[in-house]
């Protein structure tokens, strides 16, 4: 019963921390994009190669994990 208490409360705070680390890396490198020469557009530039790379890459590993 202890050990289903502590899985219980772990895994949502595992899940927050996670999405922290995440957006919190995210934001600083979208900052840091922000102040190199290209300003505004390098953020606009980094957000469309996120929109478009990160779903690209999932259907490419998905086509290797099913041929497996």
């Amino acid at each position: 019963m202890k050990e289903r208490m502590i899985m219980a409360t772990l895994f949502p705070v595992l899940a927050v921390l996670t999405i922290v680390i995440f957006a919190g890396g995210l934001g600083v490198i979208f900052i840091l994009v922000e102040s190199t020469p290209l300003e505004a557009w390098g953020v606009v530039l980094l957000g469309t190669a996120l929109a478009v790379g990160v779903p690209t890459a999932a259907a490419l590993v998905q086509r290797v994990v099913e041929r497996e």
